[in-house]
Parts: structure tokens; C-alpha cells; sequence
């Protein structure tokens, strides 16, 4: 009940700081070439929002992008940058035809009759149940921002039927979903060896090299503890099983990357959480390591190997959030110790692997084919005639 309290107080703190100014600038007029976006609440250049504006670029849009500190060397030219979370944030907000955004809008002014808010949302498909599915377990902060956000909403992207059916039903969204397929996926139907070379050339490693990438999620209790730490006998088994040399990438989860820096790391085992751009390391990577990510749908689409090391289901299953899926009946091998890893590594067979992924997309309905950046960059020019 305190934590409780404590959120709403947050809340109506918030409000009052920002509100005046949010009215105020509802008075001026909309530019109708102008885009705000904001995506992972301003941490930097990335996701759908990214490819989405990567279209978009020099064609006469005054394109905003509302970033934290630190963050601007990430956006391209012909990108004005804006810090997020400020009163010069609202007010770009409020005169801006487009809103684009990939999570649920902290700072926003009234919406405008004229001005349009499409949410890309930040993944393609989710294991963890989210906004009215998970009610009981999101906070009452949250819960509030969320339904607010939804009356907002005008187009949400979806890459499957399944998302589409958990926007339209779980989301407070009124609004339209476009079957556009997800403009972060879209890297994956490009030259995948241009994507390789650069992530090798950030962590200095020769073409040759073959990548596993260990990208966990986060739990309530912010502890890495359960996390894999030791990858000695992991990388033994894949240079036996599929040839070359392999390092492997570490990544936490945005909500916890401070935590990055108390693993520990080797020539063989590198730190990936700053990488500025998740969707790389998955076209550059060889093989996932998740537990409960949403990232093990983003390899699916990409036809990336993928095995799920869950030591914690149970706990995860009774303390954390219900799923949309039985995790065994998911097509990704699971391990449960790091021997169980070694053992799924060393037994993996690619041909099974490749049928059952074909028969999950097929199942939720994928709509993927690397052109959702492009779809939605012309609905959005369309918009601003």
C-alpha cells in the first residue's frame, strides 16, 4: 500500500510541474511536417522508431527526437534532438502532427484534433503477459499513464495476427493496428554481412568470428544472480559443434544496464549492454541465450538459432508475470543448468529447429517481410498532406 501511495504522489507531481506549460502550448499552431519521437523514453536512437525515421530523413519533415543526456551522438543528421522529459519537449510535443513513440508516453501534452500518435510498441511478440492481461501486477502509476496513453493512440504496428488480437483486446486502444510487420525486424532481409562487419568492428573481433549472444530479462528484485556467468564450457561446446571461434556477447536489459558493470568479462566474453542497437546483435549473432525476453521472437522472425536457459522458471512463474505461452511448447530448446546448456549446444539439430520455427510463425499468423519501415513511412507521409 506505501509503494502504492508513493507512485501516486509521483504521479500528481508530475502533473502539476508539467501541466500548465502542456495547456499553454496547446494554443499554437500545428506544424503539419513535424515529427516527434521518442523511443525507450529518449535512451537513445533505436528500435522501430529508428527504421521508421531512417525513411523518413531528408524529405523536407522537421524530425524531433526526445533524448535523455548523453544520448545525442547516436541520432543522424537531419534529426533535432530535444531533451526528453522537459518543458521544450512538450512543447514540440504539442505543435507536431505525428507522435511516434515505441513505449507508453510519460510526458504529453492534450492530444490535438489534427495531430496523430502512432505506437509502434516495443517488441514484435511477448512470452510475459502485458497492460490489461497482466493488470494485477503492473503498478497503479503505471496503469494510469497506460490507459491515458491508449485514449491518445491513434495506429499501433502489428507483425502477426497475435499481436494485433492483444492490441485490439488488451491495450484500451480504440484506435486502428496496421499489419505493417515490425520496422526493427527489417534488418534481418538486408545484407546481413554489412550488420556483421560492424558489430565485429565495435568489439574489435576478426569477420571470421562467430557470435552467441546471452541477452536475459530483468527481474522484480534487479538481482543477476541467477544469471549465466560462466561461459568457459558453453564456448568449448559450440566451437566442437559448429566449427570457428566463437565470443560471447553479454546484454542486460535496459531497466537493469547499470548492473553491466559489476560481470565480469574476458578476451572470450564481452559486454554488450551499451551496444546502441539490440536488432545488430541479433542479425550478427549466431545463437540467442534468453529466458523469458521477447528478444527469442525477434530470432524467430530472423530464423536465428535460439535455446532458453531458465534455472528460475518456477520462482519466475509464481513471483513474476504470467505468460501467453507454455514455454515447452514454444520451438526453442530449454535448459535449466548450465550443464543442461552445454548438452542442448551439443545435441542441437538445425533441421528440427528450422521446422518448428516455420510452424510458430505459421501458427500466430507472422506478417513479416522487411518492409514494414517503408509501409509506415508512406502511411505517415500520407498523414501530413
Amino acid at each position: 500500500m506505501f509503494r502504492k501511495c508513493k507512485q501516486i504522489v509521483r504521479l500528481i507531481k508530475n502533473r502539476l510541474k508539467y501541466g500548465n506549460y502542456a495547456y499553454h502550448y496547446c494554443f499554437l499552431p500545428i506544424e503539419k511536417k513535424k515529427i516527434v519521437v521518442t523511443a525507450h523514453e529518449g535512451r537513445g536512437y533505436s528500435d522501430s522508431p529508428k527504421y521508421i525515421v531512417d525513411e523518413l530523413l531528408h524529405q523536407g519533415f522537421d524530425i524531433v527526437w526526445l533524448i535523455q543526456d548523453g544520448k545525442k551522438d547516436s541520432l543522424p543528421v537531419g534529426v533535432r534532438p530535444v531533451k526528453y522529459g522537459t518543458k521544450q519537449a512538450l512543447k514540440e510535443l504539442a505543435t507536431a502532427k505525428i507522435w511516434l513513440d515505441n513505449c507508453r508516453k510519460k510526458y504529453s501534452p492534450p492530444k490535438r484534433k489534427g495531430q496523430i500518435y502512432i505506437q509502434t510498441w516495443h517488441s514484435p511478440l511477448r512470452l510475459k503477459k502485458i497492460e490489461k492481461d497482466a493488470e494485477k501486477q503492473l503498478p497503479v502509476a503505471y496503469l494510469d499513464r497506460a490507459k491515458r496513453d491508449a485514449k491518445k493512440c491513434d495506429y499501433m504496428l502489428a507483425g502477426s495476427t497475435f499481436s494485433r488480437a492483444i492490441y485490439e483486446n488488451a491495450f484500451w486502444f480504440q484506435g486502428e493496428v496496421w499489419m505493417t510487420g515490425t520496422p526493427r525486424c527489417d534488418l534481418f532481409w538486408q545484407d546481413v554481412e554489412v550488420t556483421k562487419k560492424r558489430v565485429a568492428d565495435f568489439f574489435q573481433v576478426d569477420m571470421a568470428t562467430k557470435f552467441v549472444l546471452y541477452a536475459p530479462t530483468f527481474r522484480k528484485d534487479a538481482s543477476v544472480a541467477v544469471y549465466l556467468q560462466e561461459f568457459a564450457d558453453l564456448k568449448e561446446a559450440l566451437q566442437t559443434r559448429f566449427g570457428s571461434d566463437w565470443k560471447v556477447l553479454v546484454r542486460l536489459h535496459p531497466n537493469i544496464a547499470n548492473l553491466a558493470k559489476d560481470l565480469a568479462y574476458d578476451a572470450d566474453v564481452l559486454p554488450a549492454t551499451d551496444y546502441p542497437d539490440m536488432q545488430e546483435l541479433i542479425a550478427a549473432t549466431d545463437l540467442l541465450i534468453t529466458d523469458y525476453s521477447s528478444c527469442m521472437f525477434d530470432t524467430a522472425i530472423a530464423g536465428k538459432k535460439t535455446i532458453l536457459y531458465t534455472p528460475d522458471l518456477e520462482k519466475y512463474l509464481q513471483k513474476e508475470r504470467a505468460l501467453y505461452f507454455e514455454i515447452a511448447e514454444l520451438p526453442f530448446p530449454i535448459a535449466k543448468t548450465p550443464k543442461d546448456l552445454v548438452n542442448q549446444v551439443q545435441t542441437f539439430d538445425e533441421l528440427a529447429y528450422g521446422q518448428g520455427i516455420q510452424r510458430f510463425q505459421e501458427q500466430l499468423g507472422f506478417a513479416e517481410n522487411g518492409t514494414a519501415a517503408a509501409t509506415t513511412a508512406k502511411k505517415i507521409k500520407a498523414l501530413c498532406q
